[in-house]
């Protein structure tokens, strides 16, 4: 898996063999430390959304 975008703003793409799995934004909330995580249809939602939280961990030490 790979990850492109910018991190510390949570604005990123997961892609795996080159192919976009999932998207994470913050620009589709004005909530304050809120985000979103869009996964594609067939993919490791619990996978996904542990590689999300340690991102945003990462990010906020």
């Amino acid at each position: 898996m790979e990850i492109k975008g910018n991190i510390l703003d949570h604005e990123y793409e997961i892609e795996s063999e080159g192919r976009k799995i999932a998207e994470v934004s913050k620009k589709w909330f004005r909530i304050r430390d809120s985000y979103g995580v869009e996964i594609e249809p067939g993919q490791d939602n619990a996978l996904i959304l542990a590689i999300a939280a340690s991102l945003d961990q990462m990010a906020h030490d």
